[in-house]
């Protein structure tokens, strides 16, 4: 029997498990997906903080009219602008409208709706230095560029019943059930919106430069 010499064995040995090389590159992308994770998280956050802090401050003016107070049981026709929101609004631009047309003033308005009735008023009054309130005198308040805080309202116009104003005053009480308002106020956020029928808001870039 000759002796024989077994040729050696030509084998690789395959790697296997995870080199550091592949672990560095997992643990790089699961660093950049966390990363991207808390990003989002924290751009949600901030979001939602941002309409929070929105509706918290988010101002919603309404106008209303009527001929008749309550607290004092008169008969009074009445013009006012009230901040159904919650956060102030600062009343930068308003006009009348009434029949399809804008009057920024309440005189242009009175003589549009009331041509004959508001001439006979002016002069009934124009002698006079101190008309009073319970001759049918009128009051106002200047709301434009003022804030209204939230719940809270402005009585801008009130047209009080008396000798002078009787005509005026019926005149008006019929022709201001087709009166609007057109408003445009901002939030102490300096969002600003326009309304022209009450809930009915649209949100504007700014209001009109006086």
């Amino acid at each position: 029997m000759s002796d024989s010499k077994l040729a050696p064995e030509n084998t690789t040995k395959k790697e296997t498990g995870i080199t550091s090389q592949r672990l560095n590159l997992i643990l790089a992308i699961c660093a950049i997906l966390i990363s991207a994770a808390s990003f989002y998280a924290t751009y949600l956050q901030a979001s939602a903080a941002e309409k929070q802090v929105k509706a918290m401050t988010l101002p919603l003016i309404q106008f209303s009219t009527g001929n008749y107070v309550e607290t004092s049981k008169e008969t009074i026709i009445t013009l006012t602008l009230h901040n159904a929101g919650v956060g102030p609004a600062l009343i930068k631009d308003l006009k009348f409208k009434y029949k399809n047309k804008e009057y920024r003033y309440i005189e242009t308005l009175l003589a549009a709706c009331c041509e004959k009735e508001y001439q006979q008023y002016k002069k009934s009054i124009k002698n006079s230095e101190d008309i009073k309130i319970d001759d049918g005198g009128y009051s106002t308040q200047v709301v434009l560029n003022t804030i209204i805080p939230g719940q809270k309202e402005v009585k801008f116009y009130q047209l009080y019943p008396g000798e002078r104003s009787n005509v005026l005053w019926h005149k008006f009480n019929n022709e201001r059930l087709l009166l609007q308002m057109k408003v445009c106020y901002c939030s102490l956020l300096d969002n600003c919106y326009l309304t022209e029928k009450n809930g009915v808001v649209e949100s504007v870039q700014s209001c009109p430069a006086q």
